[in-house]
């Protein structure tokens, strides 16, 4: 089967810069990771197609082949044909070596200041993911340095490298939080056993964490003698609320209001995280309609989500005739058809 093209795999024009390159390479390698797609063929190839064609496109004299004489200007490549092994590439990335999209730094992912939030939107660890795919120079986490290569002399043996000591353990500590701890982030005082000893630390909870998060803290595993030390994973419940429910970033309140309010309209106070607001409801305001509180929602980081009202119309019970009477006059004088507009 023809290879495809190499611009059309990464989703960029031929006259992309290097980095949006860079980005559109990023992005597919996210999506595609067999750490988020388990047990798909078809990630697995499209992972390996964006790592080849990302091989090629992000080395000028590569590139330049490319364009001018198609895949036979970069030889087979990939790993249908003769080429490297777009695994073993990507091996070499992540520790800078030669021949790999890691060199020279190309990526340079930090998580902040020893805290991340890991497998925030259900999508796997995405803080092994990260440091996998675009850790830091020296190797993956844990995983031994490259030594020196062969060096001169008779036989090419050079100095081997040193063993690196072993790294320590991660933790698991759970933690529960309520429903606004969760969705505007809190600090917590947390004891650990690290290695025998109790130790009380702050645990910096981020805003917008939800049920089975994992926020980590990195060095505050397990000790290693001579090595780097183990993370700490603090994995979130997050209780649910008496009235409030999550709907992505977003906060849904039920609304109650009797039919006298939604035919003529009202204001009504309505709890929200930060305390009451008032809101008003136009006459005609029917059940299902939602209103919206800006940026009262869930936030994270920069993004802050909506809270929206629910409207749920209740209607008067046990009308005697003379009730009757009066609402069949009003139907008479303002007729509805309330399933116009609908298909079924």
């Amino acid at each position: 089967m023809a290879k495809r093209d190499y611009y059309e795999i990464l989703g960029v024009p031929r006259t992309a810069t290097a980095d949006e390159i860079k980005k559109a390479h990023r992005k597919l390698v996210r999506k595609y990771h067999p750490d988020v797609n388990k047990n798909n063929k078809e990630a697995e190839e499209r992972f390996k197609e964006a790592q080849e064609a990302y091989d090629v496109l992000s080395e000028p004299g590569k590139r330049r082949n490319y364009d001018q004489f198609g895949h036979a200007g970069v030889g087979a490549g990939g790993p249908s044909g003769g080429g490297a092994d777009v695994w073993e590439q990507f091996r070499r990335a992540q520790q800078g070596g030669p021949g790999g999209a890691g060199r020279g730094g190309a990526y340079q992912w930090r998580p902040g200041p020893g805290v991340s939030v890991e497998d925030f939107e259900g999508m796997g660890d995405f803080g092994d993911i990260f440091e996998q795919l675009f850790g830091s120079r020296g190797g993956a986490r844990g995983g031994p340095r490259p030594g020196p290569g062969p060096g001169p002399g008779f036989g090419g043996a050079g100095p081997r490298a040193r063993p690196q000591p072993p790294r320590g353990a991660d933790v698991e500590h759970p933690v529960t939080l309520t429903f606004a701890q969760g969705a505007r982030g809190t600090t917590l005082p947390l004891q650990i056993n690290r290695d025998g000893r109790l130790e009380t630390i702050d645990i910096k909870i981020p805003a917008g964490v939800k049920d089975g998060s994992r926020v980590r803290i990195k060095g505050k595993g397990q000790d290693s003698p001579g090595g780097e030390a183990g993370d700490l994973f603090i994995v979130t419940h997050v209780h649910p609320h008496e009235y409030f429910r999550r709907d992505g970033l977003d906060i849904l309140l039920d609304l109650p209001i009797s039919l006298y309010e939604s035919l003529l309209g009202t204001r009504v106070e309505v709890p929200t995280l930060e305390g009451p607001v008032t809101i008003t409801l136009p006459p005609g305001t029917s059940s299902g309609a939602k209103l919206r509180i800006k940026e009262r929602g869930i936030h994270r980081g920069e993004e802050k989500g909506d809270q929206y009202c629910v409207v749920k119309v209740i209607v008067p019970k046990g009308l005697d005739e003379d009730d009757k009477a009066l609402v069949k006059k009003l139907q008479e004088k303002h007729p509805i058809n309330a399933r116009e507009d609908v298909r079924w």
